[in-house]
Order: structure tokens, then C-alpha cells, then sequence
């Protein structure tokens, strides 16, 4: 039971269970090497609640000197759903600052937070994704048609470039005359922000490893300039209308939002959506071709226009088995009591989203791809937590599930995939944040028909007995 002092008013912290400090460098090399699998063994020895002590210098993660892993919904749930009092639910991105800036929506709590979740909310649901429909299937179908003709092509990559070119389209309408001029430097900015080094300078941000990151300040003031330039161009022309985020922004009713503040929000959905959205079309494409059922299912809806109830399925459970992203934290502000488990203040509290969706209560067999099993029942509350959950729940997540289920439609239509990878799948790297195809979501693609057409040539040729 938690202890409670009778003198105070807040629970006193529980005795932490976890492995010691000092295990702290086998851990680490064990993650590189092994991922989940190891923090899958640290629950089942301590629990669905195991506390990480972390060295004081340097502070690799936000928070103090407490990390604590969670693998349980039932306490997911209240984690998520705290208010900003008990729980900083901003402070974990703390490491995306440099990035999305100080008054991204990702890193504010409060009545700011609010503010501009109800401003972007309608930009990212229903009818307005649907508006963008045409354009995505179009241009899935045009990087598709690149495909053609490779003996092995890398998926991941394409989609990143898919998916930052939709991207600036929804966000801001970027001609396709301009995109010449506002892909490379937004393409250096990500693959920079991404990168080994950047995971390195975070963890040496107190001794100015971010700070003194020329490269990346240098690309940045590059990607700052064309969107404060066509901030300026919209300020500039206001009776001139757009069906995007940007103008959806300048026209929101009450308090106007600055430059800063439109700058920021559009970085958080640019490079926030971009990375994950293509990370997740990749791997629903690497699912499929290693699944000749589900990718056959897959095949009819797409091709014979019946709709899209099997695809979401599709991508659901690719987002319970191969999740974009490892981790949502937040960080307690003061001693904050999850069931039996009594947090001190400034302990940084992560969710394992990879542990929960592969729970053999919430999904029985969870180590297999079985789409159907969200056609069968409903999702366990915080037992899906893709994007998180509660009032800081991502944004993004319907633009995300639709632009994927847009593109892979697309591509199903017009090509024929196999997989190439060894072993029947590919492995989960880690790439910074994001958990990403090993081999880069390696396939081979065909024009829809080829097999057929190539049978039936064979079929005519004439035989000797003829």
C-alpha cells in the first residue's frame, strides 16, 4: 500500500524497485544490441513499474535524478490524464526546442497549450484531410512509378520524400515550381536533426553541444527564412485565401497569433508529422509483402474501390507492433502516486508504447500481425498508445493514419511488391527518436499486370507441335 505521512499532505515516494546505478553501462549497450527485448526483461523481473536511477551529470534526459519505465494502462491512463499541476506533460520534448522552437505546441502546458490545440484541431481532422485526397493519391502514384524498373528499392527513403513534399503542401501550399527551393534545406535540417550527433550534443547541453552546433544552426536559419518569407507574402496579401495549415492559422478567430508562434507550429507539424507519417507507410508496406493473406485482403479493397475498413485495420495494428516512436514522456512536478507507486518530483516517467501493445492480456498472440483483431473488438483504453493519450494526445495522429492509408492505397493500385529482406521481415533500428526498417523497408516493385501480361506472352508463343 502507499505510505502516507500523516503530517503532510502529499504521498512520500516508495521505495524504488530497478536495477542499481551502476548496471547503467550494461544497460545501455544492451539496448543498442538488444532493444526490447531487454526492457521486456527488466518488467517481467521487477514489474510493470521499474525505476532507472540516473547519473546527475550530464543530464542526458529531462527530469532529475529518477527515470521510471511503465508497462501497465491501468496506471498509463491517470499518467496521461494528470493535470498540469501534478505533471508536466511538455517538459520530455524538451530536446525538441532547438528544433520546433520555444512556443511549439509540443512544448507548451496550460491555457497556451489550449489555445493553439484548438486552432490547428480543425486543420487536422475529417473534411479537411479529406480535401487533400486527390493530391496524396497522385502523388503516391508518381513515387510509386519511380519504383519501376529498380531490382530493390529502398521504401523508407522515398517515403520521407513523399511525405515532406505532402507535407509542404498541406501546410503551406508550396507550388511545385518552388519545391526545388524549399526541399534541400528542409531535407539537411531533418536528416541533420535526426542524426547520431544530435543525441550526442543533447546529452552535452550543458556544456554547449547544442549550443555551439554550427551545421545545424546554419541550416536552420536557412529553413527559417522561406517560412518567415511566406509568412510575410500571406500578411502581405490577406484577401488571397489557401486550403492549408498556415492560412487556417492567420484566420483563427480571437487573439492573432505571431510570427514566432506560426513559425513554431508549422516546424512541430512539418518535421514532427514528416518523420512518422513516413516511418509508418514503411512499415505497413514491409508488414504487408511479408503477409501473402493480409496483403491479398489489402489488394481487393484498394483495386476494387470498396473502401478502406481493412486498411485502418492494417495500420492500426502496425502501430501496435511497429510503432514510430518508443517512448511519451512526462515528468512529475510534485510527489505524484500512480496505484501503489509514489513518484518524487522531477522524475521523468516513460510509457514503453512497444512493451504495452505487445501485452498478452490486451492482444492474445502478440507477436503476430493479425489486422483483424481491430475489426473484432474494441482497443483497450491506454492499451493503444501510438500517439499517446490524454489531453496532450499528438495532434497529428488522424493526419497521420489518413495520409497513410492514402498512400498505400495508391501504391497497391498501380503495383505489384514482394519482399527481399532475409528472414521474413526486417528488424526495428533506432534512428534518433523514431524506430525505423533495419534495411530501410526493402522491396521490389512491379507495374501492376506485368506478371499477368508476361503469363500471357508465354501463354502465346508458339510450341513446336503447333
Amino acid at each position: 500500500m502507499t505510505a502516507i505521512d500523516p503530517r503532510r499532505a502529499e504521498p512520500v515516494p516508495t521505495a524504488p524497485r530497478g536495477p542499481r546505478i551502476w548496471v547503467w553501462p550494461a544497460l545501455l549497450w544492451g539496448m543498442m544490441r538488444r532493444g526490447d527485448d531487454l526492457i521486456d526483461e527488466q518488467f517481467d523481473r521487477y514489474g510493470d513499474v521499474v525505476w532507472l536511477p540516473l547519473p546527475r551529470f550530464p543530464h542526458f534526459l529531462p527530469g532529475g535524478a529518477q527515470l521510471v519505465l511503465l508497462r501497465d494502462p491501468a496506471l498509463i491512463k491517470p499518467l496521461f490524464t494528470a493535470p498540469d499541476e501534478l505533471v508536466d506533460s511538455a517538459g520530455a520534448n524538451r530536446a525538441l526546442e532547438l528544433l520546433y522552437g520555444d512556443r511549439s505546441l509540443f512544448l507548451l502546458n496550460g491555457p497556451d497549450h489550449r489555445r493553439l490545440r484548438r486552432v490547428l484541431l480543425p486543420g487536422l481532422r475529417g473534411d479537411a484531410l479529406a480535401t487533400w485526397a486527390t493530391f496524396i493519391a497522385d502523388s503516391a502514384e508518381r513515387e510509386t512509378r519511380t519504383w519501376f524498373g529498380r531490382d530493390r528499392v529502398l521504401v523508407h527513403p522515398s517515403m520521407l520524400d513523399l511525405s515532406l513534399e505532402l507535407i509542404l503542401k498541406m501546410s503551406l501550399s508550396i507550388p511545385d515550381a518552388e519545391m526545388s527551393r524549399w526541399m534541400p534545406p528542409m531535407r539537411e535540417l531533418l536528416a541533420t536533426a535526426t542524426s547520431p550527433q544530435a543525441t550526442f550534443r543533447y546529452g552535452l547541453r550543458q556544456l554547449g553541444g547544442l549550443r555551439l552546433w554550427r551545421g545545424f544552426r546554419r541550416v536552420r536559419a536557412r529553413c527559417d527564412e522561406l517560412v518567415f518569407g511566406e509568412i510575410a507574402r500571406r500578411r502581405a496579401h490577406p484577401e488571397i485565401e489557401h486550403s492549408d495549415l498556415l492560412d487556417l492559422l492567420l484566420r483563427a478567430e480571437g487573439e492573432p497569433l505571431t510570427d514566432r508562434e506560426l513559425r513554431d507550429q508549422l516546424f512541430t507539424i512539418l518535421i514532427g508529422g514528416h518523420e512518422t507519417s513516413a516511418t509508418l507507410a514503411s512499415w505497413v508496406l514491409e508488414r504487408l509483402v511479408y503477409h501473402p493473406d493480409i496483403y491479398a485482403r489489402a489488394i481487393a479493397e484498394a483495386r476494387d474501390g470498396t473502401g478502406h475498413e481493412y486498411m485502418d485495420a492494417i495500420v492500426q495494428e502496425t502501430l501496435r507492433l511497429r510503432p514510430p516512436l518508443a517512448f511519451v514522456g512526462r515528468i512529475t512536478r510534485r510527489n505524484f502516486a500512480l496505484g501503489e507507486h509514489v513518484f518524487p518530483p522531477n522524475t521523468l516517467i516513460l510509457p514503453v508504447i512497444r512493451a504495452v501493445h505487445r501485452s498478452a492480456e490486451l492482444y492474445p498472440d502478440p507477436e503476430v500481425f493479425r489486422p483483424e483483431r481491430f475489426l473484432e473488438s474494441r482497443r483497450t483504453p491506454f492499451g493503444h498508445i501510438p500517439f499517446g493519450g490524454g489531453p496532450h494526445r499528438c495532434l497529428g495522429d488522424h493526419m497521420g493514419v489518413f495520409q497513410t492509408r492514402s498512400v498505400v492505397q495508391s501504391i497497391l493500385r498501380i503495383a505489384d511488391l514482394s519482399g527481399v529482406a532475409a528472414g521474413g521481415g526486417e528488424r526495428i533500428r533506432r534512428k534518433a527518436l523514431v524506430l525505423v526498417p533495419a534495411q530501410g523497408g526493402i522491396l521490389r516493385a512491379t507495374p501492376l499486370g506485368r506478371r499477368e501480361g508476361e503469363a500471357q506472352m508465354i501463354k502465346n508463343v508458339p510450341h513446336e507441335h503447333d
